[in-house]
Order: structure tokens, then sequence, then C-alpha cells
């Protein structure tokens, strides 16, 4: 038998997808992307990576994939 795992990906993906889902719903469409787009653009890593993207001509820090 294995071992139970400490960090189960799956589990995570299904909790953060319900999540938004749920943020979609009560704020509408448009704000939960706007509250998205400003997580992200305050992530110390993400932000920094987007930054440089749209600084290189990579597309625009504003429009980010569905998550």
């Amino acid at each position: 038998m294995k071992p139970a795992r400490e960090f189960d990906c799956v589990g995570m993906k299904a909790e953060i997808q319900e999540r938004l889902l749920r943020e979609a719903a009560e704020l509408g469409e448009e704000e939960a992307r706007n509250r998205r787009a400003a997580r992200l653009a305050s992530d110390p890593i993400l932000g920094n990576f987007l930054r440089t993207k749209a600084a290189n001509g990579g597309g625009s820090a504003e429009q980010t994939p569905a998550a």
C-alpha cells in the first residue's frame, strides 16, 4: 500500500477552480477577471514575470489565461 501523500495537486486544482468559479458567480465575470489580474500583478513571482513578458512584447500583462 502506498503511503499517504502530503501534497495532492489534483485536490488543490479542484479547490482553486471551485473558488474561482464561485468568485465569478458572486462578482460577475468582468469583476472577477479584474480581481484575478490584480492578484497576479501583485504576486511577487508572477507579477515580475508578467511585467517582463509585457515589456519584451510577449503580450499584455492584463490578459491572463482563464483559470
